[in-house]
C-alpha cells in the first residue's frame, strides 16, 4: 500500500509537470496527421523477449506495415517506471494502464478519448458496448478499452475432504459456516491430526479486497462501492454491518485462517494445496487446473473444484487494464486502428495477439480434435506450454465471435463457466484531484478498522465510528461529490 500511496503521489506531480507538454502536444481527433512508421508502446502483459516477442512483433508489421515498439518493465515496477517516463517526457504513443493509474491519466486530460476510434473501426465496432461501459468516465467519455474481459474470482474447494466429511457443495451460508467448520475440526484430510482449517485468504489492500471474499462480504464493499449509477464509500454502507458480524463469527469460532491479516495471494493458494485449507476464493481460468494440480502433487487423493456463489451472493467482475492513447500522440486514430483495431479483427491479427506466431507459440492442431490450434512448448521454457500472447483466450471482448480455439482443461473451463453466471460488473472509480490525494490514507484506515474489528478489539459502533471520523478528515464528502460529478 505505501508503495502505490508512492506511486499516486509521484503520479500527481508528474500531472502538473507535463500538463504544459500534453497541451502543446494534442491533436484534435479529427485533425489528419501522417501515417506512423513506427509506434512506441509500454505493455505490462505481453510476451517476454525470451518467448519470441520479436517475432510477434515482425508479424504485426507485416500485417500492418507499422513497426512496433515495445517496452516492457519488470511487472512489479510496471506503473512506476512508467510514470517515471512520463515524467520525463519520454511518452509512449500507447500504454498499458492499471486499474489505479487510468482514472487518474484520464482525469487529468493525459489521454485521447477513445469513442469516436471505436465506432468508426469496423472491429471494435462489432464489440458489444457492455464490455467496456465499465471504463466510461466521470464526463462520459472512455479513454481506454480493455485489453480482456476483467475476469476475476470463485471458489475453489477441496471435494475430497467434502466426501471425508460426508457434505455437500454449500448452497446457503448456513451450509457453507458448517463446512469451514468440517473442515476445521472433523479431520478432512483423515491423517488423525488438528492441522486443517476451513477458508484460506490473502488480506488484500484497497479495491482488491472486494475481489475476494464475496461469501462473507455478500452485498458489501470495503471499498467504494456503485449503487444504481452513484457512488458511496462502502465501508459506511448498512450491509457492511451485517458483513462484519460475519467475519467476527468465522474468526472467533476458528474457522477461518488466522494467519489471514499477513498472508497474500501465494501464502493463501500454497495452503489450500498443501492441505493446510479447504476452502480459497482465487482467481477463473488456469488456476482451477493448477490448484487442482498443485494439491494432487501433495496427496493423489486431491480433487478441488469450482462452485457456484451461495444464495445471497455474487463474485465480481473486476475492472482490468486498459490501452490508451497519449495525448500527445500525432495521429491516435491510426494509433488505435493499427493496434487495438488490429488486436479485434477476429482474423490474423487477433490470432497473433491472443496465441502468437504459428510455428513459435502454435501449430495446427490435428484433425478430429475438436479444435483448431495446439500451444507449443514455451520458448523460455520448454517444460510448459504457451498459454497466450497477450490476450487471454478464454476472456476476449468478443468471446462470442471469436471462440478459444485451443483445448482447454475441464477445471479451467468450468470455473470460467461458473463466473459468467454469478458475477456482476465492476465500475471504473474515477477519481478526483482530493480522492487521489487521500485514497491511501483512506484505504489504510479501513484496513486497520477492519482488522481490530474483526479480531474483537474494537466494537462495530466504536470501528466504524472511529472510521466516519477519519473519512470526515480525509475530505470523504469532496470525494463523493467528485466522483458523482
Amino acid at each position: 500500500m505505501k508503495r502505490r500511496i508512492a506511486i499516486v503521489a509521484l503520479l500527481l506531480a508528474v500531472l502538473v509537470s507535463v500538463m504544459p507538454v500534453f497541451a502543446a502536444g494534442t491533436k484534435d481527433s479529427t485533425e489528419t496527421a501522417a501515417m506512423p512508421t513506427k509506434i512506441t508502446a509500454y505493455l505490462n502483459r505481453v510476451l517476454i523477449a525470451e518467448d519470441a516477442r520479436d517475432a510477434v512483433l515482425a508479424k504485426h508489421k507485416e500485417l500492418t506495415g507499422v513497426e512496433l515498439e515495445v517496452v516492457m518493465p519488470p511487472h512489479g515496477q510496471y506503473s512506476q517506471v512508467l510514470t517515471t517516463s512520463v515524467m520525463a517526457g519520454d511518452i509512449p504513443d500507447i500504454m498499458e494502464l492499471t486499474t489505479a493509474d487510468y482514472p487518474a491519466y484520464a482525469a487529468q486530460g493525459l489521454l485521447v478519448p477513445l469513442d469516436d476510434f471505436i465506432r468508426s473501426n469496423p472491429n471494435t465496432a462489432k464489440l458489444n458496448p457492455a464490455t467496456y461501459a465499465g471504463y466510461r468516465m466521470s464526463d462520459g467519455k472512455v479513454y481506454g478499452i480493455p485489453t480482456w474481459r476483467g475476469g476475476g474470482c470463485v471458489t475453489y474447494i477441496r471435494a475430497d475432504w467434502l466426501r471425508n466429511v460426508g457434505m455437500s457443495v454449500p448452497i446457503t451460508w448456513d451450509d457453507y459456516v458448517k463446512v469451514l467448520r468440517a473442515f476445521t475440526f472433523n479431520d478432512p484430510d483423515r491423517n488423525g491430526q488438528k492441522d486443517t482449517v476451513g477458508l484460506a485468504m490473502p488480506f488484500q489492500s484497497g479495491w482488491e479486497f472486494d475481489y475476494y471474499n464475496r461469501f462473507i462480504m455478500q452485498e458489501a464493499y470495503l471499498d467504494f462501492v456503485n449503487k444504481n449509477g452513484r457512488w458511496y464509500d462502502g465501508f459506511t454502507q448498512p450491509e457492511m454491518v451485517a458483513a462484519l458480524e460475519r467475519w467476527i463469527q468465522l474468526y472467533k469460532e476458528g474457522i477461518i485462517d488466522p494467519e489471514f491479516f499477513t498472508d497474500n495471494t501465494g501464502r493463501a493458494r500454497t495452503k489450500i494445496m498443501e492441505g493446510q485449507a479447504g476452502v480459497l476464493e482465487h482467481w477463473v481460468g488456469t488456476w482451477g487446473s493448477r490448484l487442482h494440480a498443485g494439491a494432487k502433487n501433495i496427496d493423489p487423493n486431491a480433487d478441488l473444484v469450482a462452485i457456484r456463489s451461495i444464495q445471497g451472493t455474487h463474485y465480481v467482475d473486476r475492472i482490468g487494464q486498459v490501452l490508451s492513447i497519449a495525448a500527445t500522440t500525432a495521429n491516435p486514430k491510426a494509433v488505435f486502428d493499427n493496434i487495438v483495431g488490429t488486436m479485434w479483427d477476429q482474423g490474423e491479427g487477433q490470432i497473433l495477439w491472443t496465441y502468437g506466431v504459428e510455428g513459435i507459440h502454435w501449430q495446427k492442431a490435428p484433425a478430429g480434435s475438436g479444435y483448431e490450434f495446439q500451444m507449443l512448448p514455451q520458448p523460455s521454457n520448454p517444460d510448459r506450454s504457451m498459454q497466450k500472447s497477450f490476450i487471454d483466450p478464454p476472456l476476449a471482448l468478443n468471446l462470442e465471435q471469436f471462440p478459444v480455439k485451443v483445448a482447454q482443461d475441464p477445471r479451467d473451463a468450468e470455473s470460467l463457466r461458473i463466473h459468467a453466471l454469478d458475477s456482476r460488473p465492476l465500475s471504473i472509480l474515477s477519481l478526483g484531484k482530493v480522492g487521489l490525494e487521500n485514497i491511501g490514507e483512506l484505504r489504510d484506515a479501513k484496513r486497520e478498522i477492519f482488522s481490530k474489528i474483526v479480531m474483537g478489539t474494537l466494537s462495530i459502533q466504536d470501528g466504524l465510528a472511529q472510521y466516519r471520523t477519519i473519512a470526515e478528515r480525509l475530505n470523504i464528502t469532496t470525494i463523493l461529490t467528485e466522483l458523482n460529478s
